[in-house]
């Protein structure tokens, strides 16, 4: 399985970042992550459904919104739209047999619940530059 996805965010109604991993660490990841919702807001009161997309640059961002959760992950722009779905549903599907709504319904803000979650997704995940780095030094 080819690993295309760069960077992910997973976050609650309230836009609080639930999970992120990042290829490139650049900007505050809770920052990052008021701005995905604040888009995703936007799009919903421009149109029922919310944002599917946005290219910036290089990459390519899509929205999945599931059981009042947003998950948005990015690629290079040259990875087909069809194939991130894909393997985006793939981490929706893992996320909510890991941590089921009831779960999260009675969540108590921890957000330490979710650091493992990277390990049950890193198929999907783009190697990070820090580990490129490691390599090569």
């Amino acid at each position: 399985m080819e690993k295309i996805i760069q960077d992910i965010w997973i976050l609650n109604d309230a836009g609080a970042v639930l999970y992120h991993r990042v290829f490139k660490k650049s900007l505050d990841e809770q920052l990052i992550g008021a701005l995905m919702s604040a888009l995703n807001l936007l799009a919903e009161e421009l149109e029922k459904g919310g944002l599917s997309n946005f290219e910036l640059k290089d990459k390519k961002y899509i929205f999945m919104k599931q059981h009042g959760i947003s998950f948005i992950v990015n690629s290079s722009k040259k990875t087909k739209e069809k194939k991130v779905k894909e393997e985006m549903k793939s981490i929706v599907d893992k996320f909510f047999t890991l941590y089921p709504k009831e779960m999260l319904n009675n969540w108590d803000n921890d957000l330490s619940v979710f650091d493992d979650f990277e390990k049950h997704i890193k198929d999907s995940l783009q190697d990070t530059i820090d580990k490129f780095e490691k390599a090569f030094w």
